[in-house]
């Protein structure tokens, strides 16, 4: 029998695929047998396997593993899939799929690393909440905060009391995204959390613009503009963008307070600015930032002659047909996510997390539990339920 832990987090867009990660590179590198599910994915992608969580892609592709994809992923909430769930007299049987997928996800190893969903709640629509799942796979669960005092604390406390009202043990607490400017005070006052709520504080997590922010390849599939020159930098973090629709001397002074790659949004109307860009080094110092990208917004694509003077400062050229406020919108609303493709991003990964948690007081709360068989725990659950409701 495998060790299950859970990642969990108080929110969307934590890092629980980062810990993830981390967690089963450095078990595999110490000899272990790992497997990996997203028992409930929300964000699917097609793939040769079918709809599958865009997480387990990355898990699998990186780390070669021999499970489909279907079974590292039993649940695919798409569009529609809720409001149907709810109508049906007679509910699917999502126990059941869970644990098959599960049993064949753990066979022959030591670890199961399983990540959730958003907060603890997510999936309750659907009596399969990550407290729901954590207590179907027998897990134990190690909650993920983005770093802070006030807000981190009220929503490790609203999850925490979640999740051990239904029954699951948490473990301890790693914080994330935390801005190294107030590391000391943030790490203080987590630590008097967990002390007075009986957790550990397993790491604390420096803010990394590289772990935070879309790769140039991630905005070209997110947004789906129109490469006008590709210059196959896809795996480039892109560090801030900005946009130039207002006078030279405005836009010069928003570059110099940027830092790393840019990617600089321009009307389509305002073309005069691009042919700045070589000389933009005569104006500033640039030697702490790059112009990465330049993304065009508007009717009509920019003009070749503005694309040909990018094309030789070595740029990747896109344009997105469409206002420049909802290019803006679209650009802010990206989900970040690490796509298997993206080395830089992922040695970053490894690198950070494991420089900055205890991975190894982790796993030394595990133990090997039994899982109960789909059929009976969805009896016992409905039981559960009658009795709960009367």
């Amino acid at each position: 029998m495998a060790k299950n832990l859970f990642i969990a987090a108080t929110g969307k867009d934590v890092g629980k695929s980062t810990i993830s990660f981390a967690l089963i590179d450095a078990l595999k590198k110490h000899g272990k047998r790992v497997g990996f599910m997203k028992p409930v994915g929300q964000r699917w992608l097609p793939t040769q396997w079918g709809e599958v969580e865009e997480d387990v892609i990355l898990m699998k592709e990186h780390f070669g593993f021999g499970e489909a994809p279907l079974d590292m992923n039993p649940v695919v909430i798409k569009r529609g899939y809720t409001e149907e769930y709810l109508n049906k007299v007679i509910k699917p049987d999502l126990s059941s799929s869970i644990i098959r997928g599960y049993q064949k996800v753990a066979k022959d190893k030591d670890y199961v690393v399983i990540e959730g969903t958003g907060h603890a709640g997510v999936g309750s629509v659907l009596n399969k909440s990550n407290a729901d799942v954590a207590r179907l796979l027998n897990a134990k669960v190690v909650l993920l905060v983005k770093g802070g005092i006030g807000s981190a604390i009220d929503r490790l406390e609203l999850n925490r009391v979640f999740f051990e009202q239904q029954g699951v043990r948490v473990l301890g607490v790693i914080a994330n995204k935390v801005i190294p400017t107030k590391y000391d005070k943030v790490k203080r006052a987590l630590e008097q959390y967990c002390a007075a709520k009986k957790l550990k504080l397993y790491g604390v997590i420096p803010y990394s613009s590289i772990l935070s922010n879309p790769t140039l390849g991630q905005v070209i599939e997110e947004l789906k503009p129109t490469v006008l020159h590709d210059t196959n930098e896809h795996d480039a973090v892109i560090d801030s963008f900005t946009v130039g629709a207002s006078s030279l001397d405005e836009f010069i002074e928003f570059v110099k307070q940027k830092e790393g790659n840019m990617l600089l949004i321009f009307p389509t109307s305002r073309t005069d600015i691009t042919f700045a860009i070589p000389n933009l080094k005569k104006c500033i110092d640039m030697s702490n930032k790059r112009t990465l990208t330049i993304l065009f917004s508007g009717r009509n694509k920019p003009s070749d002659a503005a694309v040909t003077i990018l094309k030789d400062e070595n740029v990747t050229v896109l344009w997105k047909k469409g206002d420049t406020f909802s290019l803006i919108s679209s650009l802010s609303s990206i989900s970040i996510k690490t796509r298997p493709k993206d080395n830089f991003k992922i040695d970053e990964i490894k690198r950070m997390v494991m420089k900055n948690i205890q991975y190894k007081q982790i796993l030394s709360r595990l133990t090997t539990v039994p899982i109960q068989h789909g059929r009976m725990h969805s009896i016992k659950e409905r039981v559960r339920n009658l009795l709960h409701f009367n």
